[in-house]
């Protein structure tokens, strides 16, 4: 097999086009995902497959990733990739692994191509076996918050940060979480590094602790330059403490960088004895504060001032399923956490016990047999802080069983250790047990590394449920100039003029509005549709179920003229855009001046007229993703398409600069005047969604109508146009089901007695 070395990844990353191809097996895992991000980053065509799809596929889709969801040999066959990738999680008879060592492609570990990567950047390794994806996550918090730009790799998803990695500019720093599970800890060569914690995990790789001690000192020896490490682990502070070019940190008396805590969530920072201010952190718990300590001491090594510091890990929200809160009102707390080893354990219940008051309930799942083989008698005793405890079955993680180590056996361990604890088979019975002992003022979090989430996920979600309703909730939270409506009919708000209700209908006020709402659907699991001018849009007659969000408050109809460009917000209509232009002289946007919409559905739809599409005069676009974040991104890097944007089918458009040409304005006007008459002479008047079908290969849908005779079809209100046969017309009484039915009967016309099929352009939503 043709196994790439660190040294082979380092000369294939230097030496291959923009346009070499990636194939990573697996690619919808954490570690997985954030490898392809960096691999679009530096300009690679990435492909990958996975199982099922998540939201770390759906993001790599959104930035032109192809992911094919299964395993196959085919897939290598069809796409031929300069390099696959894969981590410890694929086993060895994978179809795609044998496929690609039958077909002598070069192939890599997640690991070795990751420390690749990190080698071309000023690299900062976060290792230990505890913490480190939290840790990790702050650090390119802060960087980014001290105006750094990094590049990161992150564990996790992270709502801040916005996705798991990100490549950043040359030169700037680039935080990894670093994985020791596997033994590619060594496979690092950071400019500096910071080192948690050690302990005796993963017995399953490394034949006894000692081999996990040697793996740590070679880290060590393979940074070049600082390493911190935490003095509060003597085992460190014996493997570290008379290196050279090391610095300690944390609460410890002797620690280069100490804390002390003030109040939860406070500490000061002392550097030897000279105090660097207090310090704001979100997160529970002193390991929490030690791994922001770490941070502080790596920042301010590296010559960030101390205010600056403390405002940065003052905004940190946290990583997903690290101490995440899922639900809280004044009965109940759901919280959902990663904690899977003993040591995590035992400090994140210390500190849900201390800081959150009542009783504290706890469901866990074992994560991997072995782990729970050599951690027996350390977990029976890491539960001390649970007033109730459930213990669900393993969750594998790919591993065989292994004899008499399961769930029950746990339970009856904890139990024995005097700590009652329950075993329960199913995460469906778990569901239903914590329900039923749920009683007011009561945390429950659930702990593991497996899918137990989905279970966290649920309880909260039925907690939710049970709450005020959603627009009462939205009234409360929005500033008093949003429009915030339930029911709302919809036919009126677009052309066409037909279509049900909205079960909730919002109008934000401003972007901070829109990142509110757009987390609230989120955190409530509620659908959300966005429209414009209505065009271009066909509602069924049942409505629309979740939220339906506008952008037409007038923050987001904001033009701004810039020599020849046009910085526009997302509810901008066309016309006035076009219009716009002309009066300052710039040409090029005469096109839109008839198309009814708005900036923010022609960008998604890539709309166009006239010959002309609305990306062709696009720089760059703004959007907002649906965590509430703000990107921006050149235009030829949308990915846009004939009547579609990718990247927008799941972002959300806030505005664009567009680009224009000089030119008189009366030439412009005359221009716009040929349009319109074009338009007049060959567009219908009455109410319509626009052109209903796509062009089939570049014949005109319109013309096979017409040559199938399909002109004046009706069926009750709703009629093809008789001038222009891609329309279908709303005479004033025409419901969805109607115009519905007469696309039906267009399509199966032209099906027959031409034998093409036609796809409609309009888009078709709801019930």
């Amino acid at each position: 097999m043709n196994r790439l070395t660190g040294a082979q990844a380092d000369d294939w990353l230097a030496t291959m086009s923009a346009n070499a191809r990636v194939h990573l097996v697996g690619v919808g895992g954490c570690g997985m995902s954030g490898l392809a991000h960096l691999m679009i980053d530096l300009g690679f065509t990435v492909t990958g497959s996975d199982i099922r799809e998540n939201a770390e596929i759906r993001q790599l889709q959104e930035r032109g990733a192809r992911i094919i969801l299964g395993h196959a040999a085919g897939v290598l066959e069809e796409s031929r990739p300069d390099l696959v990738v894969y981590s410890s999680a694929i086993r060895t008879d994978n179809p795609e692994m044998a496929a690609a060592a039958r077909m002598n492609l070069p192939i890599i570990r997640r690991a070795v191509l990751l420390a690749a990567v990190v080698r071309r950047r000023q690299g900062v390794c976060v290792a230990g076996m505890h913490g480190k994806t939290t840790t990790t996550a702050l650090l390119a918090h802060a960087l980014e918050q001290l105006a750094e730009v990094p590049g990161y790799a992150v564990g996790a998803m992270v709502p801040q940060l916005g996705r798991h990695a990100r490549l950043g500019p040359e030169g700037a720093w680039f935080a990894a979480e670093t994985d020791e599970s596997d033994g590619t800890l060594r496979e690092f060569h950071p400019a500096q590094s910071i080192v948690l914690n050690i302990d005796e995990e993963h017995l399953d790789y490394y034949a006894n602790f000692e081999a996990v001690c040697d793996e740590f000192v070679r880290f060590a020896d393979q940074t070049k330059g600082v390493l911190f490490y935490c003095a509060d682990d003597p085992r460190l502070s014996d493997l570290y403490g008379a290196r050279r070019n090391t610095v300690s940190f944390g609460f410890n008396p002797e620690a280069d960088y100490r804390a002390e805590i003030l109040e939860p969530g406070q500490f000061e920072v002392f550097n030897n004895d000279q105090s660097l201010g207090d310090y704001t952190l979100r997160l529970l718990g002193e390991k929490n504060v030690s791994n922001a300590l770490a941070i502080v001491a790596f920042l301010h090594r590296n010559g960030f001032a101390p205010a600056d510091i403390s405002i940065a890990l003052g905004s940190f929200l946290g990583a997903n399923r690290r101490q995440q809160e899922l639900f809280a009102d004044e009965r109940f707390k759901i919280f959902d956490d990663y904690g899977h080893h003993p040591q995590e354990i035992r400090a994140t219940l210390r500190a849900m016990k201390e800081h959150c008051g009542g009783r504290l309930l706890v469901a866990f799942q074992p994560h991997r047999y072995s782990r729970t083989q050599h951690l027996l008698a350390e977990f029976a005793e890491c539960f001390d802080d649970a007033d109730l405890l459930w213990v669900t079955e393993v969750y594998a993680a790919s591993e065989a069983p292994i004899a008499d180590v399961h769930g029950r056996r746990l339970a009856s361990e904890i139990s024995g250790a005097g700590q009652p604890a329950a075993f329960v088979a199913t995460l469906e019975e778990l569901r239903e047990k914590v329900r039923m002992a749920m009683h007011p003022g009561d945390v429950i979090i659930f702990l593991g590394a497996g899918d137990i989430t989905r279970v966290a996920h649920e309880v909260a979600g039925d907690l939710k449920m049970e709450g005020i309703s959603h627009a009462t909730a939205l009234k409360d939270a929005l500033s008093a100039d949003s429009v915030i409506a339930e029911d709302e009919p919809l036919a009126g708000r677009t052309t066409l003029g037909v279509g049900g209700t909205a079960d909730i209908y919002v109008e934000p006020a401003n972007e901070q509005g829109l990142a509110l709402v757009l987390r609230y659907a989120t955190a409530h699991e509620l659908p959300v549709f966005f429209l414009g001018r209505g065009s271009n849009l066909l509602i069924r007659d049942g409505g629309i179920r979740g939220l339906v969000i506008s952008l037409k408050q007038d923050f987001f109809k904001k033009i701004e003229i810039q020599g020849n460009e046009l910085h526009c917000g997302a509810g901008v209509r066309l016309r006035h855009l076009a219009n716009a232009a002309r009066d300052e002289g710039v040409s090029g946007l005469e096109f839109m001046e008839g198309i009814p919409g708005c900036l923010g559905g022609a960008l998604r739809m890539n709309a166009g007229a006239m010959g002309r599409a609305t990306f062709d005069t696009v720089v760059r676009v703004r959007f907002m993703t649906r965590d509430g974040q703000i990107e921006e991104r050149p235009g030829n890097e949308m990915n846009a398409v004939y009547r579609g944007c990718p990247v927008l089918r799941e972002n959300i458009a806030l505005g664009a600069v567009l680009q224009g040409s000089p030119a008189s304005k009366e030439e412009i006007r005359e221009r716009m005047e040929e349009y319109r008459q074009q338009r007049t002479r060959t567009q219908p008047h009455y109410r319509s969604a626009g052109c209903m079908f796509k062009n089939p290969d570049g014949t005109p849908a319109g013309k096979l109508v017409d040559e199938c005779g399909l002109k004046g079809l009706k069926v009750g209100g709703a009629s093809v146009s008789e001038v222009h046969g891609n329309f279908m017309i709303n005479h004033g009484q025409a419901n969805a089901d109607e115009v519905l039915e007469l696309i039906r009967r267009v399509q199966a016309a032209v099906r027959d007695q031409r034998g093409i099929e036609l796809k409609t352009e309009v888009q078709i939503v709801g019930e």
